[in-house]
């Protein structure tokens, strides 16, 4: 599909109605874009999110107003998580902060030695972070305490070096690395339980859309093959899927929604059977996130599409972006009032 036409017009204003916009691109040379790859926040009225100088703000969702502003040591590239009262996000210097989602204020700050590119997740007040250099970290929620940590080998040079979310489930964290392989490890020591090569070729085999768990099986996709569906309990690839699976996938009305590297939106039933399949791109889909009863829906052709559910799943509005190397790389984030997204172009737009 292409292109629509001018920077940031308005293709169906009851869909997308910008509130406000903020250039955060910062100073660079000519022929150096600056790539962005970190996703904002939405949570209570607020909005959160960090810039490729360092710097954390707390924004009004409502008008744009900063709340409040710290500087942090590296550029930020994951989305905040809240947690209670704080939020806790990490910096490609690789120091986990948290801080009071209110004020900004300090809570703890832990050094983990590699670039954080993912955020992290909590389970029963653990943490878990996967950084770049392919370790994972288990720490107390509340104080940054370092509980444990796994440390994985990745030889492989020709890869994406891709970073995946973990999946706690039950005693077990799942996680997928660069070099294509699926882990199991336990809960309370990071035991390996077991590994599984879920992803085979030369090049660009990182299992990085993060395993989802969906009707009893994980789901973990890659560049280089197709989805897999593997037993969470043994680790044995069951079933591989017609698709390449380019989002991380998102459990919606009972069915597993992702979309494709050709640009696809499809969704699986309870019985893994194809229920829809929608092409609205020539572009990989790298994001799907639930809004206004539809799916908005973005990736690397620098335009948001948005699904009308209710009208058989069709295209219901076409957001431009504004910038012929435009994308959507991260997730975006919706609440009941706003959706937030933010381009690799440092623009983060706010709809209602």
């Amino acid at each position: 599909m292409k292109s629509m036409g001018a920077s940031g017009v308005k293709e169906e204003k009851e869909v997308f109605f910008p509130v406000w916009i903020r250039n955060q691109d910062p100073s660079y040379r000519s022929g150096n874009l600056p790539i962005s790859l970190q996703a904002p926040r939405l949570d209570r009225g607020l909005l959160f999110i960090g810039d490729e100088n360092g710097v954390m703000r707390a924004f009004q969702a409502s008008d744009g107003r900063v709340v409040w502003s710290t500087q942090d040591k590296g550029a930020h590239q994951s989305q905040v998580i809240v947690y209670d009262k704080n939020i806790i996000y990490g910096t490609i210097e690789g120091r986990l902060y948290s801080r009071d989602r209110l004020s900004g204020k300090l809570k703890y700050e832990v050094a983990l030695g590699a670039a954080v590119e993912t955020s992290p997740i909590i389970q029963n007040g653990r943490m878990f972070i996967h950084t770049r250099n392919h370790q994972i970290f288990c720490l107390d929620a509340v104080s940054g305490k370092i509980l444990w940590a796994y440390k994985r080998s990745v030889p492989y040079l020709t890869t994406l070096q891709g970073v995946s979310t973990p999946l706690v489930q039950a005693n077990r964290v799942f996680v997928g690395f660069a070099d294509g392989t699926l882990v199991a490890l336990s809960l309370e020591e990071g035991v390996l339980v077991w590994e599984s090569k879920v992803v085979n070729g030369q090049k660009f085999i990182d299992a990085d859309t993060g395993p989802t768990l969906f009707q009893g099986k994980l789901f973990i996709g890659s560049q280089a093959n197709q989805l897999a569906s593997v037993n969470p309990s043994t680790g044995i690839l069951e079933r591989r899927f017609p698709y390449t699976m380019t989002s991380k996938p998102l459990i919606y009305q009972g069915n597993l929604v992702f979309g494709t590297a050709d640009g696809e939106v499809v969704s699986l039933d309870k019985e893994f059977q194809e229920v829809k399949k929608i092409k609205i791109t020539d572009y990989a889909i790298s994001a799907i996130t639930p809004w206004k009863n539809g799916l908005v829906v973005g990736g690397s052709g620098g335009q948001l599409f948005w699904l009308d559910l209710k009208n058989d799943w069709s295209l219901g509005g076409i957001w431009n972006l504004g910038h012929s190397y435009s994308a959507v790389f991260d997730q975006m984030t919706a609440s009941e009032d706003h959706l937030a997204v933010y381009s690799n172009r440092n623009r983060l737009y706010v709809f209602e």
